[in-house]
């Protein structure tokens, strides 16, 4: 009997045991804390984000309440009228900012443009949609597939520029949706880098003599094409300062006045500069504050931008659609309202 007996560990014994493991624990969680880094190490944006009064050259002059939820796309006509898209729903207005019309899309389109002879270029993801001002869809071109990622679009009387930032390429259209050539895909036998797009921001833009401009966000610059997919020139400024590109990928969106200079957007530290035809910064147009952009939205590498696109309209002023506020605002150079 007695060799058949087990031997079993008293249950105080157990209780011990567990008390001490739980001791030990504690007493590494509390060990392992560490001291905060040094100031040095610290990822700290506010001496980039702050700007100098001096430096900015326009000022807010009027807000326009967008009446569409999750205001995306905005194109301003050569006549001076805006167009603005969001959830389901394109609308109309005039050049002070009241709508004049509206008419109803599946969806949010990403991107729009108006062509010379007034029709609405609506892109989607994967697609792009041809609508007049009424709002009757004329036509729908191919769809190009789940990589896709349009991000903007621009239109002259014999072609039509759409950025696909999925597939780092800008597609070349005639007016009626027949696919011409392809832009910005890198090829050393002609001295084209290739665009560098980390993120799903790809721009393009007409400067005022109608020469195509494509934003290289992971270069940091701008890039000038031929129809025909040649580079004629380039410009990118990398850097932490004021008039530099900073991030990932930068500037997200461009336009440019009728003297040649060029409007940039940013996003992480959102702000809006203004650079010379010689490529130079001029100064601001909105500073972070001015954007409702604090600067700890810098910090979030997947924080939303607030501006989603910026525009030029026939006076010149430059049009900051910012999605939160549902609202365009209006930013005129400050010199242009002084007393004379």
């Amino acid at each position: 009997m007695a060799s058949t007996q087990k031997r079993l560990i008293p249950a105080w014994l157990w209780a011990g045991v567990a008390v001490i493991a739980l001791a030990a624990a504690l007493a590494l969680f509390t060990m392992d804390r560490r001291s905060p880094p040094g100031a040095s190490f610290a990822f700290n944006v506010s001496d980039y984000a702050r700007i100098s009064p001096k430096d900015v050259l326009f000022r807010e002059t009027q807000r326009i309440a967008v009446n569409v939820p999750h205001p995306r796309a905005m194109a301003a006509a050569r006549d001076g009228s805006l167009f603005v898209g969001g959830e389901n729903a394109v609308l109309a207005l005039d050049a002070e900012g009241k709508e004049q019309a509206r008419f109803a899309v599946e969806g949010t389109p990403e991107c729009m443009a108006v062509s010379p002879d007034g029709k609405l270029l609506l892109a989607w993801r994967n697609h792009v949609e041809v609508w007049d001002a009424r709002g009757t869809r004329l036509s729908v071109w191919p769809d190009l597939g789940e990589r896709a990622c349009l991000t903007s679009i621009a239109a002259d009387d014999k072609h039509v520029f759409v950025a696909d930032a999925g597939n780092r390429v800008v597609l070349r259209y005639d007016p009626d949706g027949k696919l011409l050539g392809r832009i910005g895909e890198a090829d050393p036998a002609r001295n084209i880098p290739g665009l560098n797009v980390p993120s799903p921001y790809l721009d393009v833009a007409f400067d005022a003599m109608g020469s195509l401009w494509v934003v290289n966000p992971g270069k940091h610059g701008l890039e000038n094409y031929r129809p025909d997919g040649d580079l004629l020139s380039s410009w990118y400024r990398p850097g932490m300062d004021l008039a530099g590109f900073c991030g990932c990928c930068n500037p997200i969106h461009i336009a440019f006045l009728s003297d040649g200079s060029v409007v940039t957007a940013e996003k992480g530290l959102s702000r809006i500069k203004l650079y010379g035809p010689d490529t130079t910064l001029s100064g601001v147009v909105a500073t972070p504050e001015g954007l409702q952009a604090p600067e700890t939205q810098a910090l979030a590498y997947d924080a939303d931008p607030p501006v989603k696109e910026v525009a030029v309209d026939a006076r010149g002023r430059v049009l900051v659609l910012h999605q939160p506020l549902c609202a365009i605002f209006v930013f005129e150079k400050t010199d242009d309202m002084a007393p004379k």
